[in-house]
């Protein structure tokens, strides 16, 4: 049985990564389900398979580039000289750019597969335990919504597609609803997923909470994610003492802090399950990788390095500063020691950066093994922090200085009396740099507030070798800043898009 369930596991997971990798499907509305429920076995419930799959698969193209250029490039928290970025660095993203599309792509890929799950559970509901459906439902619904979120923060309006096999060219949905949509998958998911993940990396019904929380935070929504994550703290999740090892270590993947992350695995011969991040990460020729990757192509901006405290224990797990010594990255060549020549802005990334093949069996070209974080417990303690403060300029709550200050002291720095609402932001901008957050975090602050900001940070470069010439370069938002284009893909091929959204039918 155990040989038939690997080989149908294989067979299975084959199937779906081969479908959800087509991605002028997703354009307009997820296409039909390619499998049904005769493709399982008597004994496997598919949450065994597909359900693993949602960890990792579907997100890739969100992972490998939208990500980041959205969440800390197009925000000011990095800068590039590669062309396929150039629109997020400048802050004028079109319709037509290709990684816009990808992200958008992968993210209706995730609301599919998601769907799929949900159909061939439904077809078998009289054949599983309950408990065995009421979970893949939830894992389902809590992957979709997700996958909304993302959505929704990034495009405004979008189609919601609740099931699979929906009709094609969709319309938009107001944003309100489609927020409404979220929170009750996420309901669902807090209902009816376990208390502790039962298997690790697994989400449970707390991680549901958690990114409940942060939608509420969104709407501004203080009382319910006070509630929320007050729920959540103290319990069975906990600031790891390492910072670094929440990026740059596989082994650690799924620690005490990690609450929701993307599960990828490197394998040599496939593409698609892995994380790509360290190929663009690494400084360009300094052999990190030790093969054809390490490219540069994501500097952390002069506006972020600028904003580093004295003595912050995470800076050098951020970034690499001039004269900072890794020793675990090219051990034998006994270390390596930054110098600013290597990048345009003084410095380089050092977060997701895992080291090289001849040092690891879990690196290859353009593929570790490394988590992407969605949610870790950090960000539970600041949104109860900035819950507490409720859009207002300081609190001296005591519930709301003790979470942030939790934060605060792992990242050695002298905690606060007082916490305010420029503390409170730019200690989110430190601690999640690279995860891509930002954008998210300022459109949180309010369209002019976030505006400000935008254009007063300094995104130039160095021209020199010395890196004291600075080319002088400041963003200049639209007031659609914080709302990118639809893809022209998608338009083109569900030109009602372009129409007004509608409201959505939650009956």
């Amino acid at each position: 049985m155990k040989k038939y369930f690997n080989l149908f596991m294989i067979v299975l997971l084959v199937a779906i990564l081969s479908f959800t990798s087509c991605t002028n499907e997703f354009l307009d509305a997820p296409s039909e389900n390619q499998l049904t429920a005769a493709d399982l076995p008597e004994g496997i419930t598919p949450f065994d398979g597909i359900a693993e799959s949602l960890y990792f698969k579907p997100w890739f193209t969100f992972n490998d580039k939208f990500l980041i250029a959205v969440g800390d490039m197009y925000a000011g928290n990095a800068f590039t000289f590669d062309g396929a970025y150039a629109q997020f660095k400048d802050g004028q993203v079109t319709s037509q750019n290709p990684i816009l599309t990808e992200g958008y792509v992968s993210l209706f890929s995730v609301v599919d597969q998601s769907n799929n799950l949900m159909k061939l559970v439904e077809e078998r509901k009289s054949e599983l335990p309950e408990a065995s459906y009421k979970n893949s439902i939830a894992i389902s619904r809590f992957m979709r919504a997700n996958a909304y979120f993302y959505l929704v923060r990034s495009f405004g309006a979008v189609p919601i597609v609740d099931r699979a096999g929906t009709a094609a060219q969709p319309k938009r949905n107001v944003v309100a609803d489609v927020y409404k949509f979220i929170k009750l998958d996420l309901e669902y998911a807090i209902e009816n997923l376990p208390e502790t993940s039962a298997k690790k990396g697994y989400v449970n019904k707390v991680v549901a909470k958690g990114i409940l929380a942060k939608v509420h935070l969104t709407l501004n929504e203080y009382a319910e994610a006070a509630t929320l994550t007050q729920e959540i703290m103290g319990r069975q999740y906990s600031l790891v003492q390492n910072y670094s090892n929440l990026f740059s270590s596989p082994e650690n993947n799924n620690s005490s802090e990690s609450m929701f992350a993307l599960q990828w695995k490197a394998i040599a011969t496939q593409w698609g399950t892995q994380n790509t991040n360290q190929a663009y990460i690494v400084p360009a020729d300094s052999g990190i990788t030790g093969g054809g990757d390490g490219w540069g192509v994501y500097l952390p901006s002069i506006s972020l390095i600028s904003n580093f405290e004295a003595n912050d224990a995470r800076k050098t797990s951020t970034i690499m500063s001039d004269g900072d010594f890794y020793p675990e990255l090219l051990k034998n060549k006994g270390g390596f020691t930054y110098k600013k020549i290597l990048s345009a802005t003084g410095a380089n990334f050092r977060k997701y950066i895992v080291g090289s093949a001849a040092e690891r069996n879990d690196v290859f070209f353009m593929r570790t093994s490394q988590n992407t974080n969605i949610l870790r417990y950090a960000d539970v303690l600041l949104m109860h922090a900035e819950a507490i403060l409720a859009g207002g300029t300081s609190t001296s709550n005591g519930s709301a200085l003790n979470a942030f200050n939790e934060v605060r002291k792992r990242a050695g720095l002298p905690t606060k009396t007082v916490l305010t609402r420029d503390d409170l932001f730019k200690e989110r901008r430190i601690e999640f740099a690279l995860e891509g957050q930002y954008f998210f975090d300022l459109k949180r602050r309010g369209l002019s507030e976030a505006l400000a900001i935008v254009s007063q940070q300094e995104v130039g470069f160095y021209s020199d070798a010395a890196r004291t010439n600075l080319i002088s370069r400041k963003v200049t938002p639209g007031a659609n800043y914080f709302d990118l284009p639809l893809p022209q893909s998608a338009i083109d091929t569900n030109p009602s898009l372009l129409e007004a959204p509608v409201p959505y039918n939650f009956n």
